[in-house]
């Protein structure tokens, strides 16, 4: 069994778990794990950007949206 095999597995088992064990459920449980699994390791890998960056940028966005009153160029920078 691979890793990947063995993390679904035990995630359907929590799954079903929490369902109350019902019978007949097994390719949806299966469905779900294989889901929850892949979006925990897409998030795994998705890079971590510092507070110190995101302060930068958030900063350096214009206070207001063109088309708003009192929106000039010069706000925007």
């Amino acid at each position: 069994m691979s890793n990947f095999d063995e993390l679904v597995s035990k995630e359907a088992y929590l799954i079903w778990q929490s369902e109350g064990c019902p019978s007949g459920q097994h390719d949806r449980h299966w469905a779900m794990a294989v889901e929850r699994v892949q979006a925990r390791a897409k998030a795994a890998r998705a890079p971590v950007i510092p507070l110190s960056i995101k302060r930068v940028v958030l900063s350096a966005r214009p206070k207001r949206k063109p088309g708003q009153p009192g929106w000039t160029l010069a706000s925007a920078s």
